[in-house]
């Protein structure tokens, strides 16, 4: 299965780096679900569980605030607070 680089991050922290298949990011109108080879995107985040599947296991982080960015197989998670 192809994957893509996900990154979590905060103001005070770096909380995920890895690779990964799947991610549910919640956005500020609703999940947006992202694969492997995505459209660029820019959108801002709600608050929920964010949930990446790698390797056949399910990581969940509850994010609050802030801006997600797709691009070139790169997702960026830029958070107000995440743990």
């Amino acid at each position: 299965m192809d994957t893509f680089q996900i990154e979590v991050v905060t103001p005070e922290k770096l909380v995920l780096d890895q690779r990964a298949e799947f991610a549910e990011i919640p956005g500020k109108d609703g999940y947006i679900g992202v694969l492997a080879g995505h459209a660029a995107l820019l959108g801002e985040l709600g608050e929920g569980a964010l949930k990446i599947t790698a390797g056949g296991q399910i990581r969940e982080i509850t994010v609050s605030g802030g801006y997600v960015e797709v691009r070139d197989n790169h997702v960026r998670v830029l958070a107000d607070k995440a743990g």
